[in-house]
């Protein structure tokens, strides 16, 4: 699962995050019960706060 964000996009990068993930559902990239990855390796790998990503998720709840 590839995930990426810019600071310069005009929405919020948890925005982004939701965007991404819903895309690739709908796409069948991401299949019904395949785990996202943890909140602290998606923020690591993003270079982002914890915070952010956790914001992602609980909007995709």
């Amino acid at each position: 699962m590839e995930i990426v964000v810019s600071n310069k996009a005009s929405c919020p990068l948890y925005e982004q995050i939701v965007s991404q993930i819903k895309t690739q559902i709908m796409s069948g990239e991401l299949k019904a019960g395949e785990a996202l990855p943890s909140i602290r390796s998606l923020a690591k790998s993003l270079q982002i706060s914890v915070l952010t990503v956790q914001k992602a998720y609980d909007i995709l709840q």
